[in-house]
């Protein structure tokens, strides 16, 4: 099992590396880690101040996601920039929550992430798309994703599979845009 678990987060983060925007005029390699642990598990959407509490900054954190996506799972990640000279770097902590879909006894997934925004940019890969004041930025080189940067956080949605359509993950991407948030 812990084998699996393992290919698992190093293709995980072989996309992610991929399909993450990168960091302008710098030479650094970024670096994901999901803790697999019952301590970092979530099985139920966490209030904002757990999710204060276990990783320092406050996210919007969705009840359900657009087309009937319904909270899964969760988890705390730790993920860190290696520079030239391979020093870890920018260690932050950021949230990983899985919601899915059954419809006709398929089940379809979508993950969605966010950790603080250390200054993000696009991947040459990504379309931009306003939202406001916001720019969506869509990919679908190895996974569709949506990401986008609101009040120092960094987020994005990312359907492996490429089931879910980029009109659909911008749909989600403005839902969670539009939830208003209390300051914590």
């Amino acid at each position: 099992m812990k084998k699996k678990t393992l290919a698992l987060l190093l293709i995980t983060g072989a996309v992610f590396l991929n399909t993450t925007p990168c960091f302008a005029a710098s030479q650094s390699i970024k670096v994901s880690v999901s803790e697999s642990s019952d301590k970092g598990g979530y099985s139920q959407l966490p209030a904002p101040e757990t999710v204060l509490k276990d990783t320092g900054f406050s996210p919007k954190l969705p009840v359900s996601l657009a087309g009937s996506f319904e909270f899964d799972s969760g988890r705390i990640t730790e993920s860190s920039t290696l520079d030239a000279n391979g020093n870890v770097t920018n260690r932050l902590k950021g949230i990983s929550f899985n919601y899915v879909q059954t419809k006709n006894n398929t089940t379809t997934s979508v993950s969605f992430s966010a950790e603080p925004d250390i200054g993000q940019t696009s991947a040459k890969d990504t379309v931009g798309t306003k939202y406001g004041e916001l720019t969506l930025y869509y990919s679908d080189k190895q996974a569709n994703s949506v990401s986008w940067a609101e009040n120092g956080v960094f987020y994005m949605l990312m359907d492996v599979n490429k089931k879910i359509s980029k009109d659909e993950l911008h749909k989600m991407a403005k839902e969670i845009i539009d939830i208003k948030q209390e300051k914590q």
